[in-house]
């Protein structure tokens, strides 16, 4: 009972592994200490709800005021999705049809065989590095580890880009046996485009993730 109190009052476990990767390498042992002892006078005063809450606050706060130096890049690359995305859905809300643009049938059949496509082509340990390097939090590694992780989304863009384009001629082969009736061929063509464009968008998002993780290699060498 005793040691599941001790677990309960430690430190956001989430919070310490935000700080390590935001700050640099330096003042991470330092800033967790100073935090850890005030975060134990928090709980000895306040409710362990209260000094968790303090904690975040206090973790988030001095690790926003390092990540832009720590982890520009990543930082760049999340903008740049995000960008793509308003984009994205800024020419949707113009084209006004916005419904018509989101399938659940054309995201099952693109991302999940897309992802088993590239743990079966490399590895679970392959993807779990390349997310990490990807991340930000696994930085420095040798060539074969940059060569796999430049593979795992190399084989995630060009299995969601095919998968995209197979979908679509399975969709207008489907539609094409059915020419007799053209009332909702508009409609059937706009689905069938769906897959393809998932796809692409897949592909774009991956090949920024593979330049980034060539740029990473280039740093090292």
């Amino acid at each position: 009972m005793k040691n599941l109190s001790q677990a309960y009052s430690q430190p956001p476990k989430a919070a310490n592994k935000f700080l390590t990767w935001a700050l640099p390498d330096n003042i991470v042992e330092p800033v967790l200490g100073d935090l850890s002892e005030e975060y134990y006078q928090q709980v000895a005063n306040n409710s362990l709800l209260k000094a968790k809450l303090w904690y975040w606050r206090q973790a988030l706060k001095s690790g926003f005021q390092f990540v832009l130096k720590t982890q520009r890049g990543f930082v760049m690359f999340v903008f740049s999705i995000i960008l793509f995305l308003a984009l994205t859905f800024m020419a949707m809300l113009l084209g006004d049809a916005f419904d018509f643009f989101f399938d659940i049938q054309s995201l099952l059949i693109v991302f999940p065989p897309a992802i088993a496509f590239a743990y079966a082509a490399t590895s679970k340990a392959d993807v779990t590095n390349a997310f990490s390097l990807l991340l930000g939090s696994n930085s420095e590694q040798n060539e074969q580890t940059y060569r796999s992780a430049k593979r795992v989304f190399s084989v995630l863009g060009n299995s969601g880009f095919a998968l995209g384009v197979f979908m679509t001629l399975i969709g207008w082969v489907a539609m094409g046996s059915n020419m007799e009736d053209m009332t909702h061929f508009g409609t059937a063509f706009a689905i069938s485009i769906l897959a393809l464009i998932y796809g692409i968008a897949l592909k774009m998002v991956c090949y920024v993730a593979e330049q980034k993780i060539q740029t990473l290699s280039e740093l090292q060498s």
